[in-house]
């Protein structure tokens, strides 16, 4: 198993999940067709597996890897993990309302809230980014 590190691989990967990500749901709402809506997520997914192996080695972990990730002993690393929870779910209302407010990068900032809180969280869990 290659555990090798590409930061450019990494945050051009997680740049690339938050982009398809935003375009996603941007276009679903202004009524893109279902194959540019297909080709959004497409990029958000591509650009998550590519920052995985920026981040691991691997597209995919390894059966078994993170099955039972260890709850952290530091009081500052639980408040963390909630925290970044927090970043995620407040990431869904925040989005609802740049499609309201039709802010493209108000968008932008939610889908960046999400996937960064996913990332954060996984880090002070596992040890790894994602």
């Amino acid at each position: 198993m290659s555990r090798r590190h590409s930061s450019i691989e990494f945050l051009g990967g997680l740049l690339a999940a938050v982009v398809g990500l935003t375009a996603a749901v941007w276009g679903s709402a202004r009524g893109w067709s279902s194959p540019d809506v297909f080709l959004a997520v497409a990029l958000s997914w591509s650009g998550y597996l590519f920052a995985h192996r920026g981040a691991t080695g691997r597209f995919v972990d390894a059966p078994g890897t993170g099955e039972d990730p260890n709850v952290p002993a530091s009081r500052t690393k639980r408040l963390g993990v909630v925290a970044a929870g927090l970043c995620m779910a407040l990431a869904f209302p925040v989005g609802i309302h740049a499609l309201v407010a039709d802010s493209v990068l108000l968008l932008g900032a939610a889908a960046t809230a999400f996937v960064g809180g996913y990332a954060s969280g996984h880090w002070l869990l596992t040890g790894t980014a994602l």
